[in-house]
C-alpha cells in the first residue's frame, strides 16, 4: 500500500490523474474489475477503499492488496499486458476514483519523460514493498504481520471485513480473532 503525495509532483502528472481522468463511483462490495476480464483502467482513489483479491486453490478469498485515499490500484498483469485478470478488484466501502485508461496512460507516457520517470519510480517502490511482503509472509509470524499492519495502516481494521484482513495477512479468520483477543488482553 503506497500513498502518493501529488502535491510534490509536477503539474503534468497531476493533470494526467485529475484533468484527463474519468470519475467513477462504486458502492460497497461492488466489483470494479471482474476476474477473467481485461482491466482497462488505473485507478486513483479520491475517497474510499478498494482491494485486489483472488481465490486460492482451495477456493478461499485472498486479499492481495488494499488501496485507500491517495493510492493507485489496478490489476497489474491485466492492465499492462492486456490479458484477462487473475485478480478481481472490489470496493471495500463507498469509493470515488479517478481512472486513467490504458490507452491514455500509454499516450501520456510516450509524450513525457517526466511522467515515465514517475511511473518507473512508482513501479520500483511497489516491487520493493511486494518483495518485503512476500518475505514477511514466508518468514514472519502472524502476530508480527498483524502488528505491522496495525502500525502502518490502522484504519484498515475499521474499514475492511475481518475475512479480507485475514486473507491479506495470510491467516485464517479464526487466527486473526485469536491474535486480536490476545492483543486486547495485553498478552
Amino acid at each position: 500500500m503506497i500513498k502518493l503525495d501529488f502535491n510534490s509532483f509536477e503539474n503534468e502528472i497531476q493533470q494526467t490523474f485529475f484533468k484527463e481522468a474519468q470519475q467513477f463511483e462504486f458502492q460497497k462490495n461492488e466489483i470494479v474489475v471482474r476476474m477473467g476480464t481485461i482491466c482497462n483502467h488505473l485507478f486513483f482513489i479520491e475517497k474510499g477503499m478498494l482491494r485486489n483479491f483472488y481465490y486460492d486453490n482451495n477456493g478461499h478469498d485472498v486479499t492481495h492488496w488494499f488501496a485507500r485515499e491517495e493510492m493507485i490500484v489496478t490489476a497489474p498483469p491485466s492492465f499492462f499486458k492486456r490479458e484477462p485478470s487473475f485478480f478481481g478488484i472490489e470496493a471495500v466501502e463507498h469509493t470515488i476514483v479517478r481512472a486513467v485508461s490504458y490507452e491514455k496512460l500509454e499516450e501520456k507516457l510516450e509524450a513525457s519523460i517526466q511522467l515515465e520517470r514517475f511511473f518507473r519510480m512508482l513501479a520500483t517502490d511497489i516491487m520493493i514493498m511486494l518483495g518485503k511482503r512476500i518475505i514477511d509472509l514466508q518468514t514472519q509470524s502472524a502476530e508480527y504481520r498483524y502488528d505491522q499492519l496495525l502500525m502502518t495502516h490502522p484504519d484498515i481494521f475499521r474499514r475492511a471485513k475481518l475475512g479480507h484482513i485475514s486473507g491479506y495477512l495470510g491467516i485464517k479468520q479464526q487466527s486473526l480473532s485469536r491474535i486480536r483477543a490476545l492483543k486486547r488482553s495485553g498478552r
